[in-house]
């Protein structure tokens, strides 16, 4: 009887501050993360965005807070996948992996080479938005993923080292590194 006595008041010693913990930790961890990290609305199926000049796709980085390249593989990064919410005229990007989406830190107009980040979503943010562009006539697969607020913009697959997503001025015709094609991934 001694000995279920000392098992039982052991078991009621750890039981109670674990399950005071796990509660603890299922009630706050999901709610902190909603309210920092909101999700757009109306998100459609997991695509990656590929680059298609250079057999680049566009992905997330959420150490370094931007967009990056990497070479389209047979392997899918999750960090590479992405879901639209809105229209192709007026869009999101978003990473579910990482919980961000595409944007621009400045609060400005964008500025050439300037770095394409990635951002908890925040809908009162207009720098988070994009436009898929029209074909130009070039010859080219993709299309620009042109800046919402100044279309004078796109995303750029190329800069210096060639791994960081730049805005470049889309006044030119549309280049192999600002030509972009959506890949759907089967679920």
């Amino acid at each position: 009887m001694s000995r279920l006595r000392a098992v039982s008041r052991s078991a009621r010693v750890l039981r109670y501050p674990v399950a005071a913990l796990s509660a603890a930790f299922l009630v706050a961890a999901p709610t902190a993360h909603a309210a920092v990290n909101p999700v757009p609305p109306s998100l459609s199926s997991d695509f990656l965005v590929a680059n298609a000049g250079q057999h680049m796709v566009l992905c997330a980085d959420p150490d370094s807070g931007i967009a990056t390249v990497k070479p389209l593989t047979l392997t899918i990064d999750p960090l590479c996948v992405w879901e639209q919410s809105g229209p192709d005229s007026d869009l999101v990007m978003y990473n579910p992996k990482s919980g961000t989406v595409l944007g621009i830190k400045d609060s400005g107009s964008p500025y050439n080479f300037e770095t394409v980040a990635v951002m908890p979503y925040d809908p009162q943010n207009s720098y988070e938005q994009w436009a898929w562009g029209h074909p130009d006539g070039s010859g080219l697969i993709g299309l620009p993923l042109l800046f919402h607020d100044d279309q004078s913009f796109n995303a750029n697959a190329f800069d210096s080292v060639g791994k960081f997503v730049t805005i470049t001025d889309a006044g030119q015709p549309t280049r192999a590194d600002q030509s972009w094609s959506t890949v759907s991934i089967a679920d």
